[in-house]
């Protein structure tokens, strides 16, 4: 009951996150030097996971995390509603990335609060799976509702609509008492701030599976971002799809994540998550270069799915291993050293995608994401079959 109402919170938010970005890009790419604000909108939402995540993580693993979530929460809800008033561009701009930077801690914590929602002892992938089922629904939903509500009710209440829901998953997490409390640490013995930070990517380096995950996904990453600015090129000047089948096309990844999610994910268990991450990136890789070398609409709705369903194998199993490898007093530490990793990743791909993009074309570019994918992961398979990664305590 307590995994489900997480979960189903963490699918508003993927909700309503998704309401806000397509209220803000309707508002600033009606704007003078529209194109250059929405490339700002969309560094700042991932530039303060990879430089100030790390950073402030340490508070992670010395608060309490359903704390740690209701404060920031409550306050991106305040700074919500204060960008539905915003108007000029650069207070919309510095808005956003206030609300990127409390982000950089509420979304390492939400996941820390997974495990001690469940039952002792229960498997951390079916929960993860959970989550991520929950948050592909938002996902789906969310633009779909963005269009219909800012038609009927304007750009500000959607983005009030977006605020209320973060003062709406704080108070259910309030309610819920699901508790996560690091090891008690005598103030006197704590290092400094600095040496805490370094724990993060110190623990994902001490089990050579988690390292190998690790590394091995954000390789991955690095080729499988290049989708996202080659997909709409791909659908429309290659397949000459129409809006509406371009359209079903954004939408079947989600289809294919929430699949997978609910259908496959859960029923692996721990010992099989590194396995689980490497038959991610084979059938991410194996899709991409199969709708780089062969496009087609009902190839295209085939490889976008498994591309959905790829990327749900991967992103629950690099949760679960992490909860399963690394100290419970490091946990906050390492997941916000993994997300800063992929969010620097996805950054890298997303900037060398245009030009890519520009001087192969986006069908090509498709079946380099692809063999790029493939690259990064084989090398990876003989480490990912290892079954001992587990050894941290227990949640308390």
């Amino acid at each position: 009951m307590r995994l489900t109402a997480l979960a189903a919170a963490n699918g508003v938010s993927a909700a309503g996150e998704t309401l806000t970005v397509v209220a803000l890009m309707l508002v600033l790419q009606g704007r003078p030097d529209g194109s250059f604000a929405v490339a700002a909108l969309v560094l700042l939402g991932l530039l303060p996971s990879v430089f100030l995540g790390p950073m402030l993580a340490p508070l992670l693993d010395r608060l309490e995390t359903s704390v740690v979530l209701v404060v920031t929460l409550a306050f991106r809800c305040v700074v919500g509603v204060a960008l539905a008033f915003a108007v000029d561009v650069p207070w919309i701009l510095l808005l956003v990335g206030i609300g990127s930077v409390v982000s950089a801690i509420d979304s390492p914590a939400l996941m820390l609060l997974v495990p001690p929602a469940q039952k002792p002892g229960a498997n951390p992938a079916v929960g993860y799976a959970r989550m991520d089922a929950f948050r592909s629904v938002g996902v789906l939903v969310g633009p779909a509702a963005a269009g219909l509500l800012v038609d009927v009710l304007g750009i500000r209440l959607v983005l009030l609509v977006d605020a209320a829901t973060y003062g709406l998953i704080a108070s259910v997490i309030a309610v819920l008492g699901v508790r996560r409390r690091p090891p008690a640490q005598k103030a006197q013995a704590r290092p400094s701030w600095f040496r805490q930070v370094r724990v993060g990517p110190a623990a994902l380096r001490q089990n050579r599976t988690v390292a190998t995950a690790v590394i091995a996904l954000a390789a991955a990453i690095l080729f499988t971002s290049l989708i996202t600015v080659a997909e709409v090129d791909y659908a429309t000047t290659v397949l000459q799809a129409p809006a509406a089948v371009y359209g079903a096309l954004v939408s079947v990844r989600a289809v294919g994540r929430l699949a997978a999610a609910t259908l496959v994910a859960p029923r692996l268990p721990a010992r099989l998550q590194p396995a689980a991450l490497g038959a991610g990136g084979l059938l991410m890789g194996i899709a991409l270069l199969a709708l780089g070398l062969a496009p087609s609409i009902p190839l295209a709705f085939v490889g976008l799915f498994l591309v959905g369903a790829a990327n749900a194998l991967q992103s629950i199993a690099i949760r679960s291993i992490v909860v399963g490898a690394v100290e419970t007093g490091e946990q906050g530490r390492a997941f916000a050293a993994v997300i800063a990793l992929n969010n620097a990743s996805t950054m890298a791909g997303t900037a060398a995608a245009a030009p890519l993009v520009a001087l192969a074309g986006p069908a090509a570019t498709l079946a380099i994401a692809g063999a790029g994918t493939l690259a990064a992961t084989v090398p990876a398979l003989g480490a990912l079959r290892s079954r001992t990664v587990t050894g941290a305590p227990e949640q308390s």
